[in-house]
Formats: structure tokens, C-alpha cells, sequence
């Protein structure tokens, strides 16, 4: 209980004691402390009792700790639950204790939806974080972000070559996506402006109007590095705000073209996605 709530009740208490309201009944000082027999309750005594009853019960709320109910959900923690990034890591104890290197380098160990085990591979000048949503590097303060999104691809498609700006849009710009958590993402243009690499990265630059948790609307720019491993699109956001966008563009295309996915040795280790 609170100090200030301490001293309320005891000081009602006071008030409502036999001697402050005139009561005189002997050994009924206070009609909490024992139970009174039927037959010896008078009518100060029940009247008393009612009141302190009812008072104690109103303060009681005051007494007790609020709750807290947490989940993973958006940023502000409102919204729905955890986003849908389809990261699988092939070792998800050594990805716990994943750290970034000094230059912003980050590498992990994950299996595409076929059980094809990656390498994947990027460097961002933001500090990674510890979520349990999959693998993001986030300027909170600035707003720009990196993060990985992993797709399987439709029958059919076994390259690069062969992504819709469709899918990619349905796939990171869904209601179940990152930017989806206050609602679904709209104005959304994409388009390619890179072939793949030697790596096998293609880059693609999109528009975006999404909905901050103010339910604000925020108009994003993002380049999006995508490397097929298995069936698997695996997916490189690097997202800030339009307005941003200009100042930062270097930046964000440098931490796009520093994107890598490649077929690992296979192993049995556990599986884990988020």
C-alpha cells in the first residue's frame, strides 16, 4: 500500500472508532477485530460495523499493486501479438547469444522452410536487438531499421528471378508484418533496381504509408535485399522515414548491398521460428 493510502485508512479508521462517534458499548472498541454474537449486537454496533465494513472495502483497490499484461506487439506495446517474420534458427541458443562486431556486422545460422540450413549475413550501423521476434538492428531515436524476412516461395519459383513484386508485398506489408500492427500498409509501390549480385541479392526500393501507434499516418521509404536459399526468400528490410529517406539514402543502400544468404553444411541441431 502507498503512504498516502496508509494514512487515509488509518486515519478513517479513527473517525469511525466507538469513541469518536460517541459509542460507549464496553469491549466493542473495534467491531472488526472479534465477531459479535446475534443476540448481544446493538444497534450501534451494527451501524458501526456497516460503515467501516463499506469504507475499508472502497479502499482496498488503493491497496493492491496494479497488474501489468504484456506480449509481443508493436512498438509502443500496442497493437496485436508478435509479428510474423518466418525466421527458423538453426541453433536458437547460440542466436540468443548472437553479438554484433564492432564494424556492425551480424551473422546467423537459419533453415529455410525446406530444411535447407543458410548462412546469412549483414552490417548496420544500429545496435542489433534482442527480440523474440527474429533479427532486427533499430535506431529507436532516428526510426531507421533493418530487419530479416523470411518467405516461402510459391510452386514453381526457384530463383530470384522469378519474385513478384506481389509476393514481396503481401510478405512484408501484410497486416501480419512488421509495419501491419496498427493496420494494414498502404500506397505501396515497388519496384527493382538492382539484378542479382555474384551473391544472388537482388534489391528492390519500395513506398509505403503506414500507421504509427498514435494512429498517425507515416510515409516510409525501404530497400529490400532478397536471396533465394531452398524454397525459402529470405528477405533484408532497411526502412526510415520519407522525410529521412534523402539524408540517409547512402546509408541505407550500403546496409542493403551488405546483405548475404548462402546454403550451409547440413546438421541435426533443433529448430526453432519466430
Amino acid at each position: 500500500m502507498m503512504p498516502f493510502q496508509t494514512q487515509a485508512l488509518a486515519f478513517l479508521l479513527i473517525l469511525l472508532s466507538p469513541s469518536a462517534l460517541g459509542f460507549t458499548s464496553p469491549c466493542r472498541q473495534n467491531p472488526l477485530a472479534e465477531p459479535l454474537h446475534p443476540s448481544s449486537i446493538t444497534r450501534a454496533d451494527y451501524l458501526l460495523s456497516s460503515v467501516v465494513s463499506g469504507s475499508v472495502a472502497a479502499l482496498i483497490p488503493w491497496a493492491l499493486p496494479p497488474v501489468a499484461n504484456s506480449f509481443d506487439g508493436g512498438v509502443g506495446g500496442l497493437g496485436k501479438t508478435r509479428p510474423q517474420t518466418g525466421v527458423v534458427f538453426r541453433d536458437p541458443e547460440a542466436a540468443a547469444e548472437t553479438s554484433q562486431s564492432s564494424s556492425g556486422g551480424v551473422n546467423y545460422e537459419l533453415v529455410a522452410p525446406d530444411g535447407t540450413p543458410v548462412f546469412l549475413s549483414f552490417s548496420a550501423p544500429w545496435p542489433l536487438l534482442k527480440s523474440t521476434a527474429g533479427i532486427e538492428a533499430r535506431d529507436i531515436a532516428g526510426g531507421e531499421s533493418s530487419y530479416v524476412q523470411v518467405v516461402e516461395l510459391p510452386k514453381g519459383v526457384t530463383s530470384a528471378d522469378g519474385i513478384k513484386p506481389a509476393l514481396l508485398s503481401e510478405s512484408i506489408f501484410g497486416a501480419q508484418g512488421k509495419f501491419g500492427a496498427y493496420g494494414a500498409p498502404t500506397d505501396i509501390r515497388i519496384k527493382k533496381i538492382s539484378q542479382p549480385e555474384a551473391s544472388g541479392t537482388t534489391i528492390y526500393q519500395a513506398s509505403f504509408t503506414t500507421l504509427t501507434p498514435a494512429m498517425r499516418e507515416s510515409d516510409r521509404k525501404a530497400y529490400i535485399s532478397a536471396s533465394v536459399v531452398g524454397d525459402g526468400l529470405f528477405l533484408l528490410v532497411t526502412t526510415t522515414t520519407a522525410v529521412r529517406f534523402g539524408k540517409l539514402e547512402g546509408t541505407l543502400r550500403k546496409v542493403a548491398d551488405s546483405f548475404s544468404a548462402v546454403s550451409a553444411p547440413k546438421t541435426s541441431l533443433n529448430q526453432r521460428k519466430s
